[in-house]
């Protein structure tokens, strides 16, 4: 399709997304001069994202385009048709028709379903773990395969909606104290994200149920209900009021979950020291327990581009904590695994003293239940993306309990995540 022809298909794409452009940019392409007979044209279409041009801030206008590339566009002009008038929606009708089969192979559906172009995102992790374990004279294997379905949907301009599909199959969980197979718990299907997220002014919002990480993790790393507040520039913050989840994770019953508030800090001294700082404060709303008021700081250090030392520090300031109320973590870590590069790796170290009072449900995966909530020892793992979009973690962890000695644990894992 020769220069003419692009050209004339600008002019109509612009009229459909008129009513959708702002102050256009003084100049979005170099190569197109603010005299040229298309500029506006071509300025609405890059400014409504019908047209992005190439990498090089070019427009290439004298380039000849194949039909898919003018497909491309007229998938994009389809799904801003509701912003045209009669003229322009009959032009796109005649273009629909005469590239329909490229808009197929594209994906894009001629039907009726033009307008949700986009709209809508799935992406996805599925991962298969096993686990080898003995913790307090008990020993077990255990082997599950995770899916987890990820939806973006687009609101408008401004706001989307997010939620988390999952689902759990245990495929085998064995104890060598009696030698028997435990029962197959096939979980169902669990709808455990549902949010909407957006701008209000300066405000990044995030309301409904949704994962929470304030500061490193280390206090906790879980599901929460209610409303994250975060704004700042160079200073991050984030305030958070509702729910925890954790709690009826553990015990079943809805009625068991805690008011919390939840207040965190991030700030940048430099390009390699990165200070972080969050606030908890849990209501457990139970007869001769106290609320949790806990600190967590930490920073930090990237030493170049392959070696980060991050350490951690811990309180819970409650009046009854029996003492488990402090925490130390410090961690070093060399390189890392990325899914989209094959070949990288990563190992770790870590080493942690944390006691049953700071610890909410913590980014450490290991079983801190069967140790009184408290435990301290060491952890090292290694990662490596052994193909595209997908990652291997191995990991093992030894700590001993900070509430009774008499308890502790060694938790071997190996697990494989595919990213789609």
């Amino acid at each position: 399709m020769k220069k003419q022809t692009a050209m004339a298909l600008a002019a109509v794409f612009a009229m459909s997304v008129a009513g959708t452009a702002l102050a256009a940019p003084a100049n979005p392409f170099v190569d197109v001069p603010a005299k040229h007979w298309a500029y506006d044209s071509i300025n609405k279409l890059a400014q409504a994202g019908v047209v992005s041009g190439y990498g090089d801030g070019t427009y290439k206008g004298d380039k000849t385009l194949t039909r898919y590339e003018v497909a491309t566009i007229v998938a994009k002009a389809m799904a801003n048709s509701d912003k045209a008038d009669a003229a322009a929606q009959k032009e796109i009708e005649a273009l629909k028709a005469e590239f329909g089969t490229e808009l197929n192979n594209l994906g894009v559906r001629v039907d009726g379903l033009e307008k949700k172009i986009d709209n809508v995102k799935i992406s996805g992790i599925i991962r298969a773990r096993y686990d080898a374990n003995d913790v307090n004279d008990v020993s077990t294997m255990k082997q599950k395969l995770r899916t987890r379905l990820y939806i973006k949907g687009q609101i408008n301009d401004q706001w989307a909606y997010g939620a988390r599909l999952e689902n759990v199959q245990n495929m085998r969980t064995t104890s060598t104290t009696d030698d028997t197979d435990a029962t197959v718990d096939e979980n169902k299907t669990d709808l455990n994200w549902a949010y909407v997220q957006g701008k209000i002014g300066a405000f990044d919002v995030t309301a409904g149920r949704f994962d929470v990480t304030p500061a490193y993790g280390t206090v906790l790393d879980d599901t929460v209900d209610g409303i994250n507040v975060g704004f700042g520039g160079k200073l991050k913050v984030n305030l958070f009021a509702g729910k925890e989840n954790w709690s009826e994770k553990a015990s079943g019953n809805v009625e068991d979950r805690n008011n919390t508030y939840i207040a965190s800090l991030a700030y940048p001294f430099s390009k390699k020291l990165t200070a972080k700082a969050a606030y908890f404060n849990v209501n457990f709303e139970a007869d001769g327990v106290d609320n949790a008021n806990i600190y967590e700081v930490g920073a930090d250090y990237q030493f170049n581009k392959t070696l980060n030392l991050r350490g951690v520090y811990l309180k819970n300031t409650a009046d009854d904590v029996d003492g488990e109320d402090t925490g130390y973590v410090a961690q070093l870590t060399y390189k890392g695994a990325t899914p989209a590069n094959p070949g990288s790796f990563g190992i770790w170290a870590a080493y942690r003293n944390q006691e049953a009072g700071v610890n909410l449900s913590t980014t450490y995966d290991v079983d801190y239940y069967a140790l009184g909530m408290g435990g301290k020892g060491y952890e090292v793992g290694v990662t490596y993306a052994p193909m595209k979009n997908a990652k291997w973690t191995t990991s093992y962890t030894d700590l001993k309990s900070t509430v009774n000695s008499d308890l502790d644990g060694e938790w071997l894992r190996t697990q494989v995540e595919f990213y789609f």
